[in-house]
């Protein structure tokens, strides 16, 4: 890429001789690019004596020519935006005039072309002008129909009424209201990163023209992003979603969102980045993938998975997809065939291909560097990979940190000397202390309704939490063999909101990545167990306002329900704060949260006996269906992994990014994900059981074996361990799973912890704890139980 230069107004000129319908181009020696005859102007010049001036030294005439359409386009420079200018005038000349023209002299010799209006539909089928702007301004010089040549509807991003064309700082992009907005959210380019974008590498690239055409493309990717020069028809086909043959600012913004190594795969993210994918493939651009197109992909992936890539291997893996898929080699897979095949995992590996090999904010930082400009710190640059596509230096798949603008909450909350919160106001009714203007202003919506959910009483969630605690006075939840009462609550109405909580969450949980991507602090909670006991006296100890006034986030990491007698009051809360604070609560699944696991031991039973075998059923149902679509693992900081059970397999995991690739719903996680099943299920190796067979099963297994204890899964040693903390940029693994007498256990050469709070667990002595994940360190609460 060139060194940046300061970009100034610019005057193009269209000429146009009606005679014959042709046009005067300049032609880029260098980059074999067609564009207006154009030249800098400066604001303190007569534009109109430019022109005059630059008529005569094309035409050797003295010619009028009038407006044609001006654009403004926002330019960003450290002393404040500006407008960039470019003005296009237009000329039309008969054939007399045009032959009679002398030969273009100066600079312009031997630069200069007439094309003809069927030549010049040909150089844009050929990606050989400068931007498809031409064709635009060709139609609208002729005033031709819309369509008579260029049948594209304008951008999105342009703002177009006829003679003025302008682009303002409404180009960035913010928020998760579209699916193309969760995509650069997904990717953590920020609005910061948008403008150096813009700046930088789109208005150097493509100005004065407000479309990139494929050349400037691959000057980004090849010499950029590190993408080879025989894969640029193919991104370039995917990138243009609207096939102008040109790329508006946000349609290159959505496409490098898509491709960036930091995006996740999970969610909308992953379709979009599908969609794209589907296009990379479909190279006879027919909206379906052949056969031929097919085994394209199955070679990407198989050198993503370091298979064999031989026509034989790659021949019979098609083969198989196809069976797996229902279809006959014959027929050609659609784009809702593709996305279905992705989603039922009867196509493998997506997360791991169609990525660059240097992430933008890399790239960016990089430039910075070399021309003095400081950048936010980002991820260092790899430009090989272990993975095709997929730099190993960045294997969760999405950066952490993240710029949030700030806005003033809706509601006050007055609180107690004692802690207690006992006033909640909006705002704006306290028209003292804020003023009119404040007053007046708008007010996010969606906002609104979340914080009225959290402190409105008659919310469905605070009515649940309100119930649990009148439950939880009126019984003795410390001892599990005193008989259970209702007292003056209607257990149907608690039952109905309970389903109608679990049924709100279990949406918030499928849109949630299966692999969480958490900022400290964090506080991370083990198997609860049914024990509300503990669960009440960590709130009171840690987040004892609510955790939506914490400044702690909180994990669970499952096994809510079994074994204690309070499984459906420990569920009830947590499913309740999770609705009323979606990203302050996050909640993993552990084995217990399966309907098989928990016919063997209390839940089941549980729900029946208290609210009756139909009620009961009903919810222990509405929970499943939600604990079916929670998310398994999740990281903090980029640098802590959490799951329930521990270390998965290499050969179902090779980076944690392919945890997002595990179906969104698992009603039998058994039977849909060996990763998932892992995951929850796995343990440690325990020293004192290693003897020479299993040291020779660990050895031929990369550190894993058969987890007899439990009868699934399996059991892992600390050199696995080391070797997926280290392939994944990760220092330490928290887990629960496995009681631990203190309420805590460091293993593995201190790199796993094992957290687990629920005391005196089935009867025992053991204590119940917590671990604080903050500023780089991870330490251990243990709660003092009576």
């Amino acid at each position: 890429m060139a060194a940046k230069s300061e970009l100034t107004h610019m005057v193009s000129l269209m000429i146009i001789c009606v005679g014959d319908n042709s046009i005067l181009l300049t032609l880029d020696g260098a980059n074999n690019d067609h564009w207006l005859p154009s030249i800098k102007a400066e604001t303190n010049c007569s534009w109109s004596k430019l022109v005059a001036k630059e008529i005569l030294e094309i035409l050797g005439l003295k010619i009028a020519a009038k407006l044609l359409r001006l654009y403004k386009m926002w330019y960003p420079k450290k002393e404040g935006s500006t407008q960039l200018m470019h003005c296009v005038f237009q000329l039309a000349i008969d054939l007399q005039t045009k032959t009679k023209t002398k030969n273009s002299m100066g600079k312009y010799r031997g630069k200069t072309k007439w094309i003809m209006e069927t030549d010049l539909q040909s150089l844009w089928e050929q990606n050989s002008l400068k931007s498809p702007d031409i064709l635009e301004l060709y139609q609208l010089a002729r005033e031709f129909e819309p369509g008579y040549l260029y049948t594209v509807e304008p951008a999105e991003d342009i703002i177009t009424m006829r003679n003025i064309a302008e682009i303002t700082d409404e180009i960035l992009v913010s928020g998760k209201a579209t699916n193309y907005q969760q995509l650069v959210d997904s990717s953590g380019i920020d609005k910061l990163a948008q403008e150096e974008i813009y700046c930088n590498l789109f208005l150097q690239l493509c100005y004065p023209g407000t479309y990139m055409n494929q050349r400037n493309f691959a000057k980004l990717l090849v010499d950029g992003l590190g993408w080879q020069r025989p894969q640029l028809p193919s991104l370039f086909r995917s990138a243009d979603l609207n096939n102008r043959n040109g790329l508006s600012f946000r349609e290159l913004l959505y496409f490098l969102a898509a491709v960036d190594p930091n995006t996740g795969h999970g969610g909308m993210a992953a379709e979009l980045r599908c969609r794209y994918m589907f296009k990379y493939y479909d190279k006879d651009r027919d909206n379906a993938l052949n056969i031929d197109e097919v085994k394209n992909m199955i070679l990407d992936l198989r050198k993503s998975k370091k298979l064999p890539i031989d026509p034989q291997n790659v021949n019979k893996e098609a083969q198989e997809t196809y069976k797996a898929l229902g279809m006959q080699e014959s027929q050609s897979l659609g784009i809702n065939d593709f996305l279905r095949a992705v989603c039922d995992l009867k196509i493998r590996g997506t997360s791991h291909i169609f990525r660059s090999n240097v992430a933008i904010l890399t790239y960016l930082k990089e430039q910075g560097d070399k021309m003095g400009t400081p950048t936010a710190p980002v991820l260092t640059r790899t430009v090989s990979s272990a993975i095709y596509g997929a730099p190993v230096d960045n294997p969760r798949g999405k950066m952490t940190l993240r710029n949030t603008d700030y806005e003033i909450a809706v509601h006050t909350v007055k609180i107690q000397r004692s802690g207690q919160a006992i006033n909640i106001e909006d705002m704006k009714e306290l028209q003292e202390a804020v003023s009119a203007t404040t007053i007046k202003q708008p007010i996010n919506e969606y906002n609104k309704r979340q914080s009225m959910d959290i402190f409105s009483q008659r919310s469905v969630s605070n009515e649940v939490l309100k119930g649990l605690r009148y439950l939880t006075t009126i019984n003795n939840i410390k001892d599990s063999k005193t008989s259970y009462t209702w007292g003056q609550l209607d257990l149907t109405t608690f039952a109905r909101n309970l389903i109608q909580v679990c049924n709100q969450v279990r949406e918030i949980f499928k849109n949630e990545s299966r692999l969480l991507e958490l900022n400290s602090p964090v506080y991370i909670m083990g198997d609860l167990h049914g024990n509300v006991a503990d669960l009440l006296y960590f709130e009171k100890t840690l987040w004892h306002i609510g955790p939506g006034l914490s400044p702690c986030r909180l994990l669970f990491l499952g096994d809510y329900v079994d074994r204690g007698s309070y499984s459906l009051e420990v569920i009830s809360y947590l499913l309740s704060y999770k609705l009323q604070s979606p990203n302050k609560v996050n909640l993993l699944r552990g084995n217990h949260e399966i309907r098989e696991v928990q016919k063997m031991f209390t839940f089941y039973k549980e729900c029946c006996l208290k609210l009756g075998d139909k009620l009961g059923n009903e919810v222990w149902n509405a929970v499943n269906n939600a604990f079916d679509t929670m998310p398994i693992a999740a990281t903090i900081d980029g640098k802590v992994f959490c799951c329930h059970g521990g270390c998965p397999p290499p050969w179902l995991c090779p980076a944690i990014s392919a945890i997002n690739d595990i179906p969104t719903t698992l009603n039998q996680p058994d039977a849909q994900s060996s990763l998932a099943w892992e995951l929850m299920w796995n343990d440690p190796v325990r020293p004192k059981t290693v003897n020479d067979k299993l040291a020779m099963e660990l050895l031929a297994n990369e550190g894993f074996a058969v987890n007899t204890r439990r009868g699934t899964a399996h059991i892992f040693s600390v050199e696995a361990l080391e070797r997926f903390l280290k392939a994944n940029q990760l220092t330490h693994l928290v887990r629960a799973h496995e009681v631990a007498q203190s309420g805590f256990q460091v293993q593995q050469k201190g790199k796993l912890l094992t957290v687990f709070s629920s005391s005196k667990y089935c009867g025992g002595q053991n204590d119940a704890a917590c671990i604080m994940a903050d500023q780089g360190k991870l330490r251990i609460l243990r709660l003092e139980t009576e």
